[in-house]
Parts: C-alpha cells; structure tokens; sequence
C-alpha cells in the first residue's frame, strides 16, 4: 500500500476503498471526524451489524482514549433501533491518523462493551504504517481475527 502525505490524502485513499459505506463529517471529541457508516445483515451474528469508521486524530495516549471512547459513543447513535445482542450488532474502528508514538496506548487499550466493538486503529500515513491491538481476548476470538484484517486491508495507508 501506499505511503500518504497527510490526513486528507489518506482519508481520500479511504473513500475509494469504502465506497459503499456512506460518508458524513461530524463533530468528535471536539474535532471535526470523517465517519463512514454501513449497515449490513449478517448470517454470523444473527441479524443486522453497523460497521462504522470514525477517522480523526490525536497526539497522546489520553487524546487517543477520548478520541476512541467519543467515536464509539457516536456509533452507538447510528446503529440500528434493533438490541444490541438481540439482532443488532455494532462495530466501530476509531482511526486515530499520527505521527506520534501511540503503539503502546493502542496495544494496551481493550474496551469492553456488551453486544458491540471499539477497535481503535493507529494510523501513521507518512510511514504507511497501522497499528493495533494484537492480542485476542477470549469473548472476542471469533471476531479480532477479522477486525485486524479490516485494518491490514482497508484501514492499512
């Protein structure tokens, strides 16, 4: 893949490789965010799974953390009216764009949320480079096998 010059080269980049998914700008965590949403039926979870991309950025660990925390929040107000683990699932990857050094943050940070996923994903456009949480918890073992696949394919610059 190849290496971006800066956030708006990589969230063009982006648009291309999700454009099926709708795409809006919001407010985040007080910055603006490009937020790529899609909602699909899926066989595995047994009913309707919201995938959404919130891609902002931050500097520290602890913008990192409200960043991620704050985008989860946001798909939480796009998912389906469904219950979650009763036919309506959620899945939202927080990507944060840096070129600071949060490996240790992101490969440390494990949210847990009932029915639904935070994977944030650390991405430094300049390297072309993504990072992420590499361990798989035992209730997400089914899944974290996918959701770093969605980040080295789709999220990777």
């Amino acid at each position: 893949m190849e290496k971006c010059d800066s956030i708006e080269e990589y969230i063009q980049t982006l648009s291309g490789r999700l454009d099926e998914f709708e795409q809006s700008t919001t407010t985040v965590d007080d910055q603006q965010a490009t937020v790529f949403h899609d909602r699909s039926l899926s066989i595995s979870t047994f009913g309707l799974v919201d995938t959404v991309f919130v891609v902002g950025t931050a500097e520290t660990a602890s913008q990192a953390q409200a960043f991620s925390e704050a985008s989860f929040n946001y798909g939480l107000s796009l998912k389906s009216k469904l219950p979650r683990g009763l036919g309506g699932n959620l899945v939202v990857y927080p990507v944060i764009v840096s070129e600071t050094g949060l490996i240790d943050w992101v490969q440390q940070y494990d949210p847990k949320h009932w029915s639904s996923f935070e994977f944030p994903v650390i991405i430094d456009p300049t390297e072309g480079t993504v990072d992420y949480y590499e361990s798989t918890p035992l209730w997400g073992i089914i899944y974290y096998k996918g959701f770093r696949e969605t980040a080295e394919t789709i999220l990777k610059p």
